[in-house]
């Protein structure tokens, strides 16, 4: 068995998985063009589980493909808009890889997995269309979201909640002073509700889901 596993993304954001109580605990993987695949080598890592009073916590090891597998099943599991046809073209395997030996063994295999990223792009701003047609808050779609529209070539013009944030109006918090975007009920840093006659609203709607 290898020493160590390779994850392969092409994922076009930042991977930050955090794994308490393992050591190392925390993983990153730079984001993807989507043209050349991010690597991360993993090796080896350890848990300690409790034995007794006595006899204190023991040291469990944790194979390089066991920490490989968990990085790529929990980030995919944690996503909306996953399914057995759409997912981030994200997974490991059980050796040391270079990008150009990625390239060269996976060239296949990732065209396919791209193939299924961009369908759970679709799944995620299929997603916000439908969120920004009951609300019709700029909050409540994700910056990601956005950028996945992009890349499958929405036209903003087609789906307004595509339009920066930072192109909206905006007010001063009245509490704490930060700017807040035009339509949103609540202030994002200090969570007061600036608008009540909207966030009534807001929550009306969510009684009725």
């Amino acid at each position: 068995m290898s020493l160590f596993s390779t994850v392969i993304s092409l994922v076009p954001f930042d991977i930050r998985e955090e794994k308490p109580g393992l050591l190392p605990s925390r993983y990153f993987i730079p984001a993807s063009d989507m043209k050349i695949p991010s690597l991360l080598k993993v090796s080896h890592a350890r848990h300690y589980v409790y034995l007794d009073e006595s006899r204190g916590a023991l040291g469990v090891p944790d194979t390089s493909d066991q920490v490989a597998r968990s990085i790529v099943e929990d980030y995919i599991e944690s996503q909306l808009g996953v399914d057995d046809e759409a997912r981030p073209a994200l997974f490991w395997i059980p050796e040391e890889l270079k990008i150009e030996q990625v390239q060269e063994k996976f060239k296949v295999d990732i065209f396919k997995r791209l193939q299924i990223q961009k369908k759970w792009f679709l799944n995620m701003v299929m997603i916000a269309d439908n969120d920004w047609s009951k609300y019709h808050q700029h909050n409540v779609i994700s910056s990601t979201q956005r950028k996945m529209a992009d890349f499958i070539g929405w036209n903003p013009r087609e789906h307004e909640w595509m339009s920066p944030m930072t192109t909206m109006k905006s007010s001063s918090c009245p509490y704490c002073g930060t700017s807040v975007p035009e339509g949103f009920s609540r202030c994002g840093n200090c969570k007061e509700v600036i608008n009540p006659r909207l966030e009534k609203e807001i929550q009306s709607r969510l009684s009725t889901l």
